[in-house]
């Protein structure tokens, strides 16, 4: 009886060892890249009442060295003043991505943002902490154990501006952090494993830049931004379900960037 306990025992050990490893995960392989980009913003504000503002414009990005376009994003947002410290808002952002390789626009993916940010003085320095829950939905089709849709991000950015006094420069520095919300976890088999988010931080950004105040109604803003982008790339096998592919992809990113705003 006793060697039949122990037969079970170690059939029970072995069935739980070929389950677990079954169920492993492929560890991610790392990717690197480096590239230079850039972007150019031109937008129009209007003052609808004294608390009220609303803005639309168009960027472009470029990339592969400002070699080619990388996505066009034309926007259209309002921000409400609530109180001196702090204002609150939000906006839609339509974004056309372009494939250089390919020669063609992708799918639009529909960007909605919900914006909340508190700001100090303290003599010339103006500090600022923007807290931002950015959602984007795909158009096209995506498996969700890979991608999420749509996905959710919070981005919380620090901002230091320094008001030189008589002067109509005001140079600033800024950090961002940008946290994925519901991102998939990534599984051995999505047919047969239940779905999982994760949660991690996926880009650090940190930014030099001057804002030039050309008059009442035209600013400028040249930048640098300095980013760190991580995101994991999750690939299945369509007929099985099984992981064929699992990276890790870290880039960094050197940004230059200008806009222009006018009041109307």
């Amino acid at each position: 009886m006793r060697a039949l306990h122990r037969n079970i025992i170690v059939l029970l050990l072995l069935l739980a060892f070929i389950g677990s490893a079954s169920a492993q995960v492929i560890p991610p392989s790392i990717d690197t890249a480096e590239d230079l980009r850039g972007r150019i913003e031109a937008a129009a504000e209007w003052g609808v009442t004294k608390d009220l503002d609303i803005e639309a414009g168009i960027e472009t990005r470029l990339n592969n060295n400002i070699g080619s376009v990388d996505r066009l994003h034309s926007y259209i947002g309002a921000k409400y003043e609530i109180g001196k410290y702090l204002d609150v808002g939000g906006d839609y952002i339509l974004i056309n991505i372009h494939d250089s390789a390919k020669g063609t626009w992708e799918k639009p993916r529909h960007r909605f943002n919900i914006n909340a940010e508190g700001s100090a003085k303290v003599g010339n320095m103006e500090f600022a902490l923007r807290e931002r829950v950015q959602t984007t939905l795909r158009t096209d089709s995506v498996n969700r154990y890979e991608k999420p849709n749509p996905e959710i991000i919070l981005r919380s950015r620090l901002t230091a501006t320094y008001k030189i006094p008589h002067s109509r420069w005001s140079p600033y520095i800024l950090f961002e952090l940008y946290n994925t919300l519901n991102a998939p976890k990534a599984v051995a088999n999505f047919k047969s494993e239940p779905l999982m988010v994760d949660n991690y931080i996926t880009r650090y950004r940190a930014g030099v830049g001057a804002k030039y105040r050309a008059d009442r109604d035209h600013r400028l803003d040249f930048y640098y931004y300095f980013d760190f982008d991580r995101n994991y790339n999750i690939d299945y096998k369509k007929g099985s379900g099984d992981m064929k592919g699992h990276v890790l992809e870290l880039e960094v990113r050197h940004i230059l960037g200008i806009s222009y705003k006018f009041k109307l």
